[in-house]
């Protein structure tokens, strides 16, 4: 780094699987975090992680005490987001969070302006629409090219019984189809096409009995009640006046069809899996019976998790609004929330807050391009 922008001390509280990746990204690839100590409810997890990792092994407390830490990054289930959120934020810490914020929308709305009061950065996952695909999406909705959009349709479906006897924290709060994977879907929809104003839907439990047929697991062929949504379903009108539809199965199969597009007045593009930072994107124009494939210009075509933290980090050198913020998240959150609600009144909801589109990336900002090119994280700082 340079003599003038000191890399920010990071800390990471939990560390089970999905945790690898933001050790191997803080540590080998964004230059503005400087991780320096993890915890786990688990001593032996985070000893593997700090052991493999270069980084000190610590209590959450002692992480809160510890002056020289400036951020907190939190890695674990949703059910135990609130209270660790919440103790980082009141210690005095810029907070970065795993999806979802937390498992109730009022719960997170406490955390949003908590942060304010403490005047601390709040940010929060996904934030995989700093991808490449999902930028070159944004920047050809900003720049015309396939007109003005109106409407995008989304589809994904998944197995929540195999799924659930893997990652146990699916049977958790905020662990149901809606929360844990419609997070990724209404972020991406949020950040290409700014906020929302009133959505309709169902979310409901189709398949609330289900049985473990892994066989490592501990209660293999036994029977359990699954306590969150499989199925959800929506419709969400925005402020720009388009209209986006959602569906969302967890009671089909794990290789089901995910699919995104984007329709406008001049073109459509057809995108990659909401859930993934890069894949291939194709326009289509009119009179042509054949899609354009797209190269992306932007950077963070691989598995980038921990670049909203990174974001966040190169705001809180520069002075601005991170581009994943927790009132990005809020809002968003907002809206799953809002698709419970229509279906138990059968009526629109509508939503309370808003947000401001995130800021695209600069284009041109590539990692491992022969010549001359600046490094994608250069782009973080623009």
């Amino acid at each position: 780094m340079t003599r003038n922008i000191k890399p920010v001390k990071t800390a990471i509280v939990g560390c089970g699987t999905i945790s690898d990746i933001f050790f191997q990204n803080f540590t080998q690839r964004f230059q503005i975090i400087d991780l320096v100590k993890c915890c786990d409810l688990q001593r032996s997890s985070a000893e593997a992680k700090a052991a493999q990792y270069g980084v000190q092994v610590c209590t959450i407390e002692e992480i809160l005490a510890d002056p020289e830490i400036e951020l907190l990054v939190n890695l674990t289930p949703a059910g135990a987001h609130f209270g660790i959120i919440k103790a980082g934020l009141e210690a005095g810490k810029h907070v970065y969070t795993e999806k979802v914020i937390t498992p109730d929308y009022r719960m997170t709305q406490e955390l949003v302006e908590l942060a304010k009061r403490r005047n601390v950065l709040f940010g929060s996952e996904p934030d995989h629409f700093l991808g490449s695909s999902w930028q070159c999406a944004a920047e050809y909705i900003e720049a015309g090219i396939i007109g003005d959009v109106t409407s995008i349709v989304t589809c994904v479906c998944q197995n929540q019984s195999i799924i659930a006897d893997r990652l146990r924290f699916v049977t958790g709060p905020g662990g149901g189809i809606g929360y844990d994977y419609g997070i990724y879907l209404i972020t991406q929809l949020v950040s290409l096409l700014g906020p929302a104003t009133e959505v309709s839907g169902v979310m409901t439990t189709l398949r609330p009995q289900l049985r473990h047929m892994a066989v490592n697991h501990p209660d293999f062929l036994g029977e359990y009640t699954y306590p969150n949504e499989d199925i959800a379903t929506a419709s969400i009108v925005f402020a720009s006046g388009a209209v986006a539809v959602l569906h969302m199965n967890g009671s089909s199969i794990l290789e089901g069809p995910k699919n995104f597009w984007i329709y406008g007045t001049q073109g459509a593009l057809s995108m990659p899996v909401a859930s993934e930072f890069s894949g291939e994107v194709k326009l289509y124009r009119p009179g042509s019976f054949e899609p354009l494939p797209i190269l992306p210009a932007h950077g963070f075509d691989h598995d980038s998790r921990g670049v909203g933290a990174a974001d966040l980090a190169w705001a809180l050198r520069l002075g601005r609004t991170p581009r994943a913020n927790a009132r990005l998240g809020l809002h968003c959150q907002e809206i799953i929330q809002g698709i419970s609600e229509s279906f138990q009144t059968r009526q629109f909801y509508r939503l309370t807050t808003t947000c401001e589109r995130p800021r695209l990336l600069p284009k041109g900002f590539r990692k491992g391009i022969p010549g001359f090119s600046h490094d994608e994280e250069s782009a973080l700082a623009l």
